[in-house]
C-alpha cells in the first residue's frame, strides 16, 4: 500500500533550522485577512511558518481565519505548497536587522525531522499552439529543463514537483511518467492556470505512472479546458495482457487527486471524461464533465476531503461543485462509476458539496458501495421518471440489451430496459455472473438527495442502510430498493426527522427482503405497493438474475418490521397493497397511515400481521385527491406527527395517543416536502371514531380490509 502523500514530504533536521534562520518580521495591517498570517498577529514571519507546521503535522489545531490566511496559493486546501510560498514571504524581509520583537518561538535543531519541503515550481509550462516554452520559477525563460521534455506541443513530465501549465493548444499532450526506482514517492501536481488544451487522437492529459499521485490542481479565478477528439489511437497493455485505448480526456493509470478554487472543463467526446484506473478523489473546485459515454471513472472514487468537513475541524465544502453530463437524448452512459472488483475498490464516497448528474444510464454506479455522508446530491437519468412504454429507449449503448421499455417481471409496464437507476451498488457476483455474493450496498449518512428516474432511484444488489439525509425521490420504477435488507433510521432514535423521504411517484415505493422502519419519516405516493417485504417468490422482486438489470432478490421470505418513526403511504386505486409483506408483516412501533386496496397485507404461507404496538390508520380511498390532513396527538392535544393524505373514510388504532382528521397545524416543523409536520398545535380536527378503532386492530371497520 502507498505511503501517504504527506509523509512523502520531508525535509533533514538541518534543512528545517536553514529555512527557520533568525528573520524578521514583516508587519503587514489587516491582520485578519493577511495572506500567510497564521497566528493572526498582524505580521508574516518565521512565527507562522512554525504554528503552519505543526498544524500540518496535526500537532495543533488552527481557527478558520487562520486556515484561510494560510491558504497561500488560493486552492482551497492548506498543505506543503502553501508553506513553500509562505517561506517565501518571509525570506523577502531577511535583509532587514532582527529586533527584541522576533518571536522566542523560533524553529530550533529540534525540530521535527519530518518538516514538510518547500514545494517550489519546477517550472511553468505555457502551449502556444503547435509550440511550447518553458521558463523557470521566477519566469525566466529555459531553452530545456532536466524534468521536462517537449516534442512539438507534447510534454512529458519525468520528476516530482510543481508545474504551473497554462495557453491553449489543439493538438497537445501533457504526460506524467515518474521512474519508481528513482523516486518512488514522487508527486507530480499540475497546476493549471488557464489552460485550454484539446487533442484529435489521444488523451490531452495522461498520467502514465507516477510514485505516489498526480494532483490537477486548478487556480482560483482561472477557467481551465481540456477536451478529446472523437476516436484515439494512444493505447497501452495492462497487467492482464489487454490493450487498453486512453479514451477520455483526462486519462490517468495511477492515483489522481483534483483540487483547487477555478473551473475545469472536461469534454469527453470520445467516451469518458475523467478515467483513473486507480483512486481518483475530487477534493474541491469547480468540475464540469460532459462525455459521450461515462463522465467520471475510477477504481474507487472520493468526493470531499474528509478533513474538510466542519465536523471534522475544516472549512466545508462550499467550494466543491461537480457537475456531469453524460446524457445526449438517444445514447450516453453512466454519470459516476467505480467498477473494480478488488477489495478495498469499487466505492464511491460523497462527504460534500453540490454534485449535479443528468445520465443516459445510471447517475451514480458502485461495484461495491456508496456511501454518502452529506452535501447536495442532484441525479436525472434518461427520460425521468416521466418514462412510459410508449418512449423511445434505444438502448445503442446499453450492454445489458435495448428497445423500447416494457413489461419487467416486476410487473411494471412502465419499466425501461436501459440501466438507468439514480445510484446502484452493484455487489460482487459468480463466475457466470448470474449468482450474487457480496458487498453492493449503500450507506447514505446524511445530506440532501434528489433523484428523478426512469429505472429504480436507489437500488443495491446487497443492503441499504439510509440512516440520515432528505430524499426527494420520483421514479418510473422502484423509490427504494435492496435485494436483501432494507434498513431506514436507528432503531430506538425516537425522531421523525432524522430521515426524510418524499417519494412523490414510484411504481413500488420501498422493496427488499427484510424491511426495518426505525425511526424518521418516510411519505409515499406509488402506482402499486408502497412498502414491500418480497423474497423471490414475489413477482415483484424475482426480476432477472443479471446484476446490471437487478431485482433478483433473495430467496427467503420478506419479512416487514416497523418499529419507530413514521410511514405514510397513498397507494393507487385498484388491487394495490399500501404495505404488504411475503411473510409476517411485524407493527412493532411508531406511526403508519396506511392508504390502499388493501392496506396491509402478508403472504399466503400461514404468515400474519402481528400488532405489538405503534399507532395506525387505515383507509381505502386511494391516492387520489390528496389534500385531506391528519394527525397523531399525544393525550395533551399536542401534534406528534400530522400529514397530508387522501379523503376517505379512515379506520385507526392508537395506542397513547388519539388519530384525528382535518383541522390546521400552527407551529412545528415541516419536513417531507412540507407533506409532515413534526410537533405544533393542532386545531379544528375531528378524533377518528371509525369502528376499527377499538384497538382490536381486527377486519371489518372501514378500511380495515386486510
Amino acid at each position: 500500500m502507498k505511503k501517504s502523500n504527506f509523509t512523502k514530504k520531508i525535509v533533514t533536521a538541518a534543512a528545517a533550522a536553514v529555512m527557520c534562520a533568525a528573520i524578521p518580521a514583516i508587519t503587514i495591517s489587516a491582520a485578519q485577512t493577511l495572506a500567510g498570517d497564521v497566528n493572526l498577529d498582524g505580521t508574516v514571519s518565521v512565527s507562522d511558518l512554525v504554528a503552519f507546521t505543526k498544524y500540518l503535522h496535526g500537532k495543533a489545531p488552527l481557527e478558520q481565519q487562520a486556515l484561510e490566511n494560510a491558504d497561500m496559493d488560493q486552492d482551497g486546501s492548506n498543505d506543503v505548497f502553501d508553506l513553500g510560498l509562505m517561506k517565501k514571504t518571509v525570506l523577502s524581509g531577511a535583509e532587514q536587522t532582527p529586533t527584541e520583537e522576533q518571536p522566542t518561538d523560533a524553529p530550533t535543531e529540534e525540530q521535527p525531522t519530518d518538516a514538510p519541503t518547500e514545494a517550489g515550481v519546477a517550472a511553468a509550462i505555457t502551449f502556444e499552439g503547435t509550440n511550447v516554452t518553458l521558463a523557470d520559477a521566477e519566469g525566466n525563460a529555459l531553452a530545456s529543463a532536466s524534468n521536462v521534455t517537449v516534442d512539438g506541443a507534447y510534454v512529458t513530465i519525468t520528476a516530482a514537483g510543481t508545474y504551473t501549465i497554462t495557453g491553449k493548444s489543439d493538438e497537445g499532450q501533457i504526460k506524467v511518467s515518474t521512474d519508481n526506482a528513482a523516486d518512488p514517492t514522487a508527486v507530480v501536481e499540475l497546476s493549471l492556470e488557464g489552460l485550454t488544451l484539446s487533442n484529435s487522437t489521444a488523451a490531452p492529459i495522461y498520467i502514465e505512472n507516477v510514485g505516489d499521485e498526480a494532483v490537477i490542481s486548478v487556480k482560483k479565478g482561472t477557467e481551465n479546458v481540456i477536451s478529446d477528439g472523437s476516436t484515439h489511437t494512444d493505447s497501452y497493455v495492462n497487467s492482464d495482457g489487454e490493450t487498453k485505448l486512453c479514451a477520455a480526456a483526462i486519462y490517468a493509470r495511477d492515483d489522481l487527486k483534483i483540487k483547487g478554487k477555478g473551473t475545469l472543463k472536461v469534454n469527453g467526446n470520445a467516451e469518458d471524461g475523467i478515467v483513473s484506473t486507480n483512486d481518483l478523489k475530487i477534493w474541491n473546485g469547480t468540475v464540469e464533465v460532459t462525455a459521450a459515454d461515462d463522465g467520471i471513472r475510477a477504481d474507487s472514487i472520493k468526493i470531499g476531503d474528509p478533513d474538510d468537513a466542519v465536523s471534522a475541524g475544516g472549512k466545508g465544502y462550499e467550494n466543491l461543485i461537480v457537475t456531469v453530463n453524460t446524457n445526449n437524448g438517444t445514447t450516453g452512459g453512466d454519470g459516476i462509476k467505480a467498477s473494480s472488483e478488488t477489495e478495498g475498490k469499487g466505492f464511491v464516497t460523497i462527504n460534500g458539496g453540490t454534485v449535479t448528474i443528468n445520465s443516459y444510464a445510471d447517475g451514480i454506479q458502485a461495484e461495491q458501495l456508496f456511501t454518502m455522508n452529506d452535501g447536495d446530491l442532484t441525479i436525472t437519468t434518461y427520460q425521468g421518471s416521466g418514462f412510459t412504454s410508449g418512449s423511445t429507449s434505444t438502448g445503442t449503448t446499453n450492454p445489458w440489451g435495448g428497445g423500447s421499455g416494457g413489461m419487467g417481471m416486476d410487473g411494471n409496464a412502465n419499466k425501461t430496459d436501459i440501466s438507468a437507476k439514480g445510484i446502484k451498488a452493484v455487489g460482487l457476483y459468480d463466475a457466470a455472473g448470474t449468482t450474487w455474493q457480496s458487498a453492493g450496498d449503500i450507506v447514505v449518512n446524511g445530506g440532501n438527495i434528489t433523484v428523478d428516474s426512469s429505472d429504480d432511484s436507489l437500488h443495491c444488489g446487497g443492503s441499504m442502510s439510509i440512516l440520515g439525509g432528505v430524499f426527494t425521490i420520483a421514479s418510473a420504477d422502484d423509490g427504494f430498493h435492496s435485494d436483501h435488507e432494507l434498513t431506514i433510521g436507528t432503531k430506538g432514535a425516537g425522531t421523525y426527522d432524522d430521515v426524510q423521504i418524499n417519494v412523490t411517484k414510484c411504481y413500488e415505493g420501498v422493496e427488499g427482503v427484510t424491511i426495518n422502519q426505525n425511526s424518521g419519516s418516510v411519505y409515499i405516493v406509488s402506482g402499486d405497493d408502497g412498502y414491500n417485504a418480497a423474497g423471490g417468490n414475489d413477482g415483484s422482486g424475482s426480476g432477472n438474475t443479471n446484476p446490471w438489470g437487478g431485482g433478483s432478490m433473495s430467496s427467503s421470505t420478506g419479512t416487514l418490521n416497523i418499529n419507530g418513526g413514521l410511514v405514510v403511504v397513498n397507494s393507487a386505486n385498484g388491487d394495490h397493497d399500501s404495505i404488504d409483506s411475503n411473510g409476517d408483516l411485524n407493527l412493532n412501533g411508531g406511526y403508519v397511515y396506511a392508504n390502499g386496496q388493501e392496506p396491509f397485507d402478508c403472504g399466503d404461507g400461514g404468515y400474519s400481521i402481528n400488532y405489538n404496538g405503534g399507532s395506525v390508520i387505515t383507509m381505502t380511498a386511494g391516492n387520489t385527491n390528496l389534500n385531506a390532513r391528519y394527525s397523531f396527538t399525544d393525550a395533551s392535544g399536542n401534534v406528534i406527527v400530522s400529514f397530508i393524505g387522501a379523503s376517505g373514510n379512515p379506520g385507526q388504532n392508537c395506542t397513547n395517543c388519539t388519530a384525528q382528521s382535518g383541522g390546521t397545524v400552527a407551529g412545528g416543523t415541516e419536513i417531507c416536502g412540507g407533506k409532515v409536520t413534526v410537533g405544533g398545535t393542532l386545531s379544528g380536527a375531528t378524533q377518528i371514531t371509525a369502528s376499527s378503532s377499538s384497538g382490536s386492530m381486527q377486519p371489518g371497520g372501514p378500511g380495515s380490509r386486510w
